[in-house]
């Protein structure tokens, strides 16, 4: 900050730093405690679905060779499949929900950009504050975009792994059934 300039940047970019932890904290007061347990169904799903395949597959071939007339294969190759899509769906969901927590990373790494916009601010302007807030709001929303995608794709992954899990497992009952 000079006499000519009184803008003074280093303030700025440190009130830029601090509100970007103040929305980093008001995001996990809010959203925190729904993705901490929205990951820990995906846990869940990840454990149900493995333990699953890999205890039918063990299985399998004393399942497929049963000496039952109608013996309905393709069913358990059928909940294989869909159990194995719910395993991937819920892989998804975990990708997905790493970036739930990338905001402040973001707002950290758009600092260069945010100083180089307030370089480029005209003291004498007569909008100078609402160019201030605009380029705060600018960079917050580029920092936050992927953030909400994140949490709408960790979110419809981990209902679609609920999904083929059921039904998968629903086939699989129905196999075991006919072996009955």
């Amino acid at each position: 900050m000079t006499d000519q300039d009184p803008i003074n940047r280093d303030y700025l970019e440190q009130n830029a730093e601090d509100t970007g932890r103040d929305i980093v904290a008001k995001i996990n007061e809010v959203h925190g405690p729904q993705w901490k347990h929205r990951l820990e169904l995906t846990k869940l799903m990840v454990s149900l679905t493995s333990a699953i395949l890999v205890g039918t597959i063990t299985f399998s071939g004393t399942l497929i060779q049963s000496k039952v007339p109608q013996n309905p294969s393709w069913l358990l190759i059928l909940s294989w499949a869909l159990i194995l899509a719910s395993l991937i769906a819920a892989l998804g969901s975990f990708w997905a929900h790493s970036n739930l927590l990338s905001f402040h990373p973001r707002w950290v790494n758009s600092m260069p950009t945010l100083r180089s916009r307030f370089e480029k601010l005209k003291p004498n302007s007569p909008n100078l504050v609402q160019d201030i807030l605009d380029i705060i709001g600018q960079e917050s929303i580029k920092a936050l975009e992927p953030v909400g995608k994140a949490d709408i794709w960790s979110n419809r992954l981990l209902k679609s792994s609920f999904a083929t899990f059921v039904v998968g497992l629903i086939c699989f009952l129905i196999f075991g059934a006919c072996q009955i």
